[in-house]
């Protein structure tokens, strides 16, 4: 309001110039702030004459004639146009010196090397003629512990100064300039320590070339450094600006960032530093062109009015309590998305949080080139009138990159800037939601192809984008082994593994599959499995551990006979048996199997048995390949008096009789045997046993069946908690539990029992309860509610709850709420010393589901 609209030198000029002096030359040691005396109208001809019009030089404000001599500070109207000036007028001199620098033999200098620059800036300095060089601190995506937010700080915004030493070395005399961005917008935000800065100044002093600073966020940055960065605690945000500030020869600054004004930017370099010395006569060039393009050197293209908000912004935005509460709401912000469960990259930086895209459509089949983020930002504005910003392969144009390494360093972000004194706790929790409702159908997010101005700079400004649908994840195109290896890639990225195990379970996957993985998946299978509830040959199941959030990825297949008969599905399992040793001859054994195998696989099998044999595989780091075999205790004859009779007999053979005296004599009538497990291992003493009992009469959500099982378990397993295993079931059953009912025509799938026995466990087995959860929900997002509910209640540890949802959204195709069968069961296992697992049963779903 108090803006001075003159032509020549209004006094908002001379208040920014004050201005810049203070911020980031005296530090602590300001002076009377101008604007004050001007706002307040006590500025008079003796203020003026004393204190706006006296000479001053050596900083990056040259003042009175000095600034008419040799010019240093230029004001514009937005920041770009400082990068514009700075690098057409390098590009100038630059191209003078050209001619003599090719007669020497010498390279020309036109590399400019940064920690990441923003898009207007590399794409000035590119337009300019310049080669640039990005050295970004490496783990930028790196996982952040999510406790420490607010706490810590490992400024992933840095230079890579190791890199950027051993480039300099190899390239002597081609490097212009060092451009470090403060913080780095490049980097999501991310700050820039004060020991980085150091050190970037002495390569660049060694080199004699200038370091400057894209400083449109410096404000922010000082105060990471005064909260994250040892010893800075006890200064003041002003002297850490000031220490800044004396590492660099100079820089640019939008002023509508840590200037808080609606438009302006500022181009300044220190008088007789580096910069002044290597390009003589620069001021002058750019002075001229500032005239020429922006208007009089004292206001620049800025109205007055604009100056005097700028001046007073730089006061203000180096307040200690505006950045703690700007900082603060941004932290906040990314808080409450990842307790949601969308992935941002952390710790947030100090504007804007980020969005992990690939986080976000992971398990989607999404392709960088998709420009899927795009698609993410069409959607929250179109439907929640929210506007983000893609910040990766589409704004950093992945599709037109040739080399492997500068698309390996485009980061797949979606970047949601925090507006200054705008946004409310509302606002925010609103956002979230929002975003969370996109996660939650992301499968459906369109992808987006680019209609015009795909070459052109900056083209995130101005290109057009159409929106496509993605390919329907639930049609499956490709054979039984290609399928499954996509969800399996998936989960061994959900679950940790390394590359090795991944490779070592998709190898044993290859060898269960076997010729009929190369067939094409089909609507209309000829031969319908068990393994999954929708007829699928395949499932996939992991285990995870309540209190680490360790996983052990495990697949379960039945070999697919040649013809449909039980004989041929026979031949096929014991077809696979054998590939099995061949395949593992240090580590599988098929000894014990032979003691038992006319138990479950007798001559003439009857044409009533469920199975002729199931086999799973898990990849151990220790023990490598960990195969199980799955029989069927029936295959002799139906009904619950031959299965009791073979496994009596199995665990007799086996030398484990005194451990199925105990199973039996704590049967009820309404129990049965339905499922055989032997470990194919050579080693007696990890090889393990497995019988599988259903508790029939009533659902699994039977309150009375719940009390008896925990009984059972309690009375025979040495770790199992009775009151654990209520609750478990309570939790899986939801508001169904305790509907015990005696219609037997409405009865579901029953709840199971699971013993294992070893030469380690001796005689008491380990016990596990499963659930088969996907008869009792309405869709599979209910079973993830009653799973997240339950790992709260029981304090499962965050990064258990983590991978948990990884595992998730690495198995579905679709939304969660479209269906259900993404879940199958889930499990709960009690171990030694009060360690709980819980297994998650996960359906391929490459049939539709039958029943």
């Amino acid at each position: 309001m108090r803006g001075d609209e003159s032509y020549g030198r209004n006094w908002g000029y001379y208040c920014l110039l004050e201005a810049f002096r203070d911020i980031f030359e005296r530090g602590s040691s300001q002076q009377e702030h101008a604007i004050r005396r001007l706002l307040t109208g006590t500025a008079d001809v003796e203020f003026y004459q004393t204190k706006l019009l006296t000479p001053s030089q050596g900083g990056f404000v040259n003042g009175g004639g000095h600034q008419l001599e040799r010019p240093n500070f230029f004001i514009v109207p937005q920041g770009r146009c400082a990068e514009t000036l700075l690098f057409s007028a390098m590009s100038t001199m630059l191209a003078q010196e050209q001619v003599k620098q090719q007669q020497d033999g010498n390279k020309p200098a036109n590399i400019i090397i940064s920690n990441g620059f923003f898009d207007t800036t590399g794409a000035n300095a590119a337009a300019s003629g310049f080669r640039l060089e990005v050295f970004t601190q490496p783990g930028l995506t790196d996982p952040f512990p999510r406790e420490l937010i607010g706490h810590k700080n490992n400024f992933k915004g840095n230079l890579d100064l190791e890199a950027t030493d051993e480039f300099l070395a190899k390239h002597p005399g081609q490097v212009s300039m060092i451009l470090v961005t403060i913080t780095n917008n490049w980097a999501a935000a991310q700050p820039v320590s004060m020991a980085n800065i150091r050190g970037a100044a002495a390569l660049a002093k060694r080199e004699s070339v200038p370091l400057f600073f894209d400083a449109c966020r410096f404000a922010e940055n000082a105060y990471f450094i005064q909260r994250y960065e040892d010893g800075y605690a006890d200064e003041s945000v002003v002297d850490i600006v000031q220490e800044m500030f004396s590492y660099a020869d100079g820089f640019t600054i939008s002023l509508k960032k840590d200037g808080l004004a609606n438009m302006g930017g500022v181009l300044c370099f220190r008088d007789k530093g580096v910069f002044a010395t290597r390009y003589e006569g620069v001021g002058m060039l750019l002075k001229e062109r500032q005239i020429l393009c922006y208007g009089n050197d004292s206001y620049g293209g800025m109205s007055g009015r604009d100056l005097m908000t700028a001046s007073a912004g730089l006061y203000q935005v180096t307040n200690q309590a505006y950045l703690a509460g700007r900082i603060t709401q941004v932290q906040t912000f990314a808080q409450k998305l990842q307790a949601n469960g969308i992935a941002v990259l952390s710790p947030p930086g100090g504007h804007a949080v980020y969005l992990d895209m690939d986080h976000f459509f992971f398990g989607c089949n999404r392709k960088p080139e998709d420009f899927a983020s795009v698609g993410f930002t069409l959607e929250l504005i179109k439907d929640y009138g929210i506007r983000a910003a893609e910040a990766g392969p589409f704004g950093w144009a992945y599709d037109l990159q040739e080399s492997p390494e500068v698309r390996a360093k485009i980061p797949n972000l979606v970047r949601f800037a925090v507006p200054r004194h705008v946004y409310s706790d509302e606002h925010i929790d609103y956002t979230v939601a929002a975003i969370k409702q996109l996660y939650e159908r992301r499968h459906t997010v369109p992808n987006a192809v680019i209609t015009r101005g795909k070459t052109m700079r900056l083209r995130h400004f101005s290109a057009g984008l159409r929106p496509v649908p993605p390919a329907d994840q639930a049609i499956l195109t490709g054979t039984f082994f290609e399928e499954a290896t996509k969800q399996l890639d998936y989960l061994a990225l959900a679950v940790g593994q390394d590359d090795m195990a991944k490779q070592e379970l998709t190898k044993a996957l290859a060898l269960a599959t076997g010729e009929w993985g190369q067939s094409p998946v089909t609507p209309n299978p000829a031969w319908v499995s068990g393994v999954g509830n929708d007829g699928s040959p395949i499932e996939f199941s992991v285990s995870i551990d309540q209190g680490t959030g360790k996983a052990e990825l495990r697949f379960l297949t039945e070999a697919q006979p040649t013809a449909n008969s039980w004989q041929h599905a026979t031949d096929a399992a014991l077809q696979l048996n054998a590939d099995i040793a061949a395949s593992y001859p240090d580590s599988i054994s098929l000894d014990r199997f032979n003691l038992i195998r006319d138990l479950f696989i007798p001559q003439g099998q009857p044409e009533t048995i469920k199975l002729a044999a199931w086999h799973s595989c898990a990849w151990s780091p220790k023990k490598g390949p960990q195969w199980k075999l799955y029989l069927d205790p029936c295959a002799t004859g139906s009904g619950s008096n031959f299965a009791l009779t073979a496994t009596r007999e199995a665990f007799h053979r086996l030398g484990l009789q005194t451990g199925w005296e105990l199973i039996e004599s704590a049967l009820s009538p309404k129990d049965s045997v339905i499922y055989f497990s032997l470990d194919l291992s050579g080693s007696h003493d990890d090889a393990r046993v497995k019988v599988y009992i259903a508790h029939g009469g009533a659902n699994a959500t039977s309150r009375s069946v719940a009390a008896r099982v925990a009984q059972m378990h309690a009375s025979i397993c040495p770790d199992a908690d009775g009151f654990e295993i209520q609750r478990f079931v309570a939790a899986m059953a939801g508001t169904d539990f305790g509907l015990d009912g005696d219609d037997q025509t409405k009865l579901k799938k029953p709840l199971l029992s699971c013993f294992a026995f070893s030469g380690n466990t001796g005689e008491r087995p380990v016990g596990t309860v499963h659930f088969p959860i996907d008869a009792y929900v309405q869709h599979d997002g209910e079973a993830m509610r009653r799973v997240r509910e339950y790992l709260t209640s029981v304090g499962a540890s965050a990064a258990a709850k983590e991978r948990y949802a990884s595992v998730l959204a690495a198995a579905q195709r679709r939304p969660l709420d479209r269906g259900r069968g993404i879940h199958a069961w889930v499990s709960l296992k009690q171990r030694s010393g009060g360690r709980r697992e819980n297994t998650f049963y996960l359906g391929t779903e490459m049939y539709p589901k039958t029943s």
